[in-house]
Parts: C-alpha cells; structure tokens; sequence
C-alpha cells in the first residue's frame, strides 16, 4: 500500500489566494481533561478532489459525486515536460488516470511553473471516458489561466479532479486507487488516498 496522500499540517503548502491551513487546541488534558484540536482549513486544501460545483454553477456538490470514480483501477502516467498533452496519453488507460510529473518534487514552496493539465489532454481524457484525473501538485490548471477552462472540460462530464497528491516514489503502471473523501456537501472535499 503507498500512501500518496500530503500530510494536513502548518507548514504545507497552499495555493496563492487559499487560506492557510491552521490547528491549534481547542480542549487540552491539563485544563480540560481531554484534547481536541480545532482545524481551519478549506475544502482544496492538500489532498482533494474538486466536485463540478468547483467550477460549475449548479453543478454537483460532492457528496453527489459517485464515490466509485474514486476507487478502482488506476493508471500513473509519467510525463517529463512542462505540460500533458494529449499525446502523453495512451489509449489503454484505466478509468482513474494519475499524472506522476516533476511537480512531486515541488511541495517545498510554491512554484508557479508546476507541470498542468493542457486543454487537449483534457479533451482526449474526455474521448477515453475516464472517471477520474488526478495531478501531484495544487492544480490541474496552467498558473495564471483564467476561466478555469481545464476544470470545466473535466467537471462537465462528471469526471472528477483528485489535486494535492504526492507520486514521488511510485513507479508508473498499473493500480488500484483508494480515494475516499470526506463526506462533505460542498465544492470539494478532503481525502486520503492511496494506492496498492
């Protein structure tokens, strides 16, 4: 089982604009006799899978979204380049395609350059079917887009975007993903996710 999860902690990173995730005490043992901690966070922070309603008025909420798009037969697709093209996806691919990129390297701060998701590789995703498309950093979309063009191609069709995942020591092949989100009636939610 590879975990392939980020961990939810201060330091993680977020993107430009996202608040920033917070924990602090909220009961300690000393003055109340048992620990809670009380989290601030949003719905895209670290691992997480966006639902239509992201990007799409109206659209889906994510307790709406088939929670089977998020467990089963996974592609890792290994792209080198600046970019997913279309050409970066073969025709054999599993309903859950996961893009394992330079991008898994970066959590170390925030880098405006990551490796995205190009409209035609969205497009080509759309043709093959898929049911889910995950990246290894905060975004499928290119830095600096507008319009959030790539979102709305993927979440048109009900195909779900898994963004916030580390593929740094997993090899490309052939899995299966285990994603499973928090039970959450909003633009996204929070998951754990692995792989075996």
């Amino acid at each position: 089982m590879i975990d392939i999860s980020i961990p939810l902690e201060w330091s993680m990173l977020t993107y430009p604009g996202d608040a920033r995730f917070e924990e602090y005490p909220y009961m300690t043992h000393e003055k109340n006799g048992v620990h809670i901690t009380r989290l601030i966070m949003e719905t895209h922070s670290g691992t997480h899978f966006d639902a239509p309603f992201h990007a799409i008025p109206g659209g889906k909420t994510a307790s709406s979204v088939n929670i089977e798009n998020l467990i089963g037969p996974a592609s890792v697709i290994e792209v080198k380049g600046d970019r997913i093209s279309a050409k970066d996806i073969p025709d054999n691919v599993e309903k859950r395609v996961l893009f394992k990129t330079k991008n898994s390297g970066m959590y170390d701060t925030f880098h405006t350059d990551f490796c995205y998701i190009a409209e035609d590789a969205a497009n080509r995703l759309v043709d093959l079917k898929v049911d889910a498309v995950g990246i290894d950093y905060l975004s499928i979309e290119q830095f600096g887009t507008k319009g959030m063009k790539v979102h709305k191609i993927l979440l048109s069709k009900d195909i779900v975007i898994i963004e916030g995942l580390n593929l740094l020591n997993v090899k490309p092949g052939k899995y299966e993903l285990l994603c499973l989100p928090l039970k959450m009636d909003f633009d996204g939610a929070l998951c754990r996710a692995v792989l075996r």
